[in-house]
């Protein structure tokens, strides 16, 4: 039977690409940096396994057999680069570097849209789109990329990288802020966006490892939108929720406060890249990666997407790890 190492398996997509891999009959082995959070795939037959990007000797552990390998585990905030690239790019290279001396045979990488500048709607990003990332957390996407080509070209296994959109779902931090009733956004949301529903997410993602996918693309579902239309839509089936957007410069001088004063310890959101990422116009060409595979979204639209989401928050308990500061 295929063997399929998950890391970030406890995270938003990880889950969902756990959950997808047992339903398809396979039995992944899931990489778990907190064993707190190991408990969120409780009846999930899944193969846990102690590791962390930042410790090499557990990633040649969690490697050993395996044949495909589906990276999701990394420092997902919009933080400096310093503060990024231990996980980003140093525990990507060691991760890569272990699979190819275990003779693992596919990795597939979850990068991000960031990896890409401002497009337009005349001109969204395609399969053409040069990389020219605007923040650190993109900067950091686009040197792991490069650092798993690298290890590609020199006998390692064969690379897969989708640099996914904005993926929202019941464990989105975004989410956890719309079921307590109010969103403060930083900037006025006229910006074009793309976005992709997290069952969408797992769905591309789990396909494109089994099928050995090599490409190099963005992703996204078939209708990007800006973020005003997303939180109509979500106001248009959530009478409880208000959004309240701030302008993008007000933001902006108030995250370079809050980045100053914040001494708590663990990840934050509440950064400048935060508000400049946020303010980006990223359109996504429709189709990219999906007609490769021959599949088409679930949710093709966030008019689709986010009633779902609302439809499954109701019974939905979940801390994303930004809001777990624990160790």
């Amino acid at each position: 039977m295929e063997t399929v190492l998950v890391t970030g398996g406890t995270g938003l997509i990880g889950m969902e690409v756990v959950r997808l891999l047992c339903e398809q009959g396979l039995r992944p082995r899931v990489l778990v940096r907190r064993p707190r959070r190991g408990a969120l795939l409780h009846g999930l037959d899944v193969e846990p396994v102690q590791g962390d990007l930042t410790r090499p000797a557990s990633l040649r552990r969690a490697v050993e057999g395996v044949d495909t390998v589906v990276h999701l585990a990394a420092r997902a905030t919009m933080e400096p680069l310093d503060v990024l690239r231990p996980t980003i790019v140093d525990g990507t290279r060691d991760l890569a570097a272990a699979a190819a001396d275990a003779g693992v045979r596919h990795l597939l990488y979850a990068s991000s849209l960031l990896a890409h500048g401002a497009a337009t709607t005349a001109q969204p990003i395609d399969a053409s789109t040069p990389p020219d990332p605007q923040v650190d957390y993109g900067r950091a996407k686009v040197e792991a990329e490069g650092v798993l080509r690298t290890i590609e070209a020199g006998a390692g296994p064969s690379v897969g990288i989708v640099r996914l959109p904005h993926v929202y779902g019941p464990g989105d931090l975004l989410f956890s802020r719309v079921r307590r009733g109010l969103l403060v956004t930083p900037g006025l949301g006229h910006n074009t966006y793309a976005h992709l529903h997290v069952v969408d997410a797992a769905r591309l993602l789990v396909a494109a490892a089994r099928a050995g996918w090599d490409g190099t693309s963005a992703t996204a579902d078939d209708t990007p939108a800006t973020w005003k239309r997303f939180f109509a839509t979500v106001s248009e089936h959530d009478a409880r929720f208000t959004h309240l957007p701030v302008p993008a410069p007000l933001a902006r001088a108030g995250a370079h406060v809050a980045a100053r004063l914040d001494r708590r310890p663990g990840p934050s959101m509440i950064t400048p890249d935060t508000v400049t990422g946020w303010n980006l116009a990223q359109p996504v060409a429709p189709g990219l990666v999906w007609d490769d595979l021959a599949l088409r979204p679930t949710y093709p639209s966030i008019e689709q997407g986010i009633p779902a989401v609302l439809d499954a928050s109701i019974l939905f308990r979940w801390r994303h790890p930004v809001d777990d500061r624990r160790r």
